[in-house]
């Protein structure tokens, strides 16, 4: 969710219209995150959510590497006209999009929504919401910082 609500909180700030869809529910301790009430939850709200990603110009599919991982909404992404951006860390991502910004070196994907950040020379927008959800997921993907994952680029984010 910090990926998800990160990059959201950064798209919003540019003016564009965002809508962040969960497969299913996800852990209650994430719900305090900046931008949290706005998610649809696809096991919850089926049909909002297909309509969501029918008018969707743009995709981006935030840390998972599989349709498969997102279950039957995995469906609705896939026949979706829309252009697809992976932003991802895990091994192996299936061959879906149309682009992707993927590292296996990365601790987490809220690292690599970071440097989306970056390489959009847009760090002016980064604020205490975007910190705060990125924070929070680098923090729950490193186990609180003690994976052999996390490294000095992950404290200087």
């Amino acid at each position: 969710m910090g990926s998800s609500l990160g990059l959201y909180n950064y798209l919003i700030q540019k003016k564009h219209k965002v809508t962040v869809i969960t497969p299913n529910d996800y852990p209650s301790f994430l719900f305090w995150l900046p931008g949290n009430k706005q998610v649809i939850d696809y096991s919850l709200k089926p049909t909002p959510s297909k309509k969501a990603v029918a008018k969707a110009d743009l995709i981006f599919c935030l840390d998972f590497n599989s349709l498969k991982r997102i279950d039957t909404l995995g469906d609705e992404v896939a026949k979706s006209k829309a252009l697809k951006f992976i932003i991802d860390h895990h091994l192996q991502p299936e061959d879906f999009a149309d682009y992707m910004l993927h590292t296996i070196e990365a601790c987490s994907t809220c690292e690599l929504v970071f440097d989306f950040i970056e390489l959009m020379e847009d760090k002016k927008y980064l604020n205490k919401a975007i910190a705060n959800c990125l924070y929070t997921g680098i923090m729950t993907d490193t186990g609180s910082f003690r994976f052999p994952s996390t490294n000095a680029r992950t404290h200087c984010i």
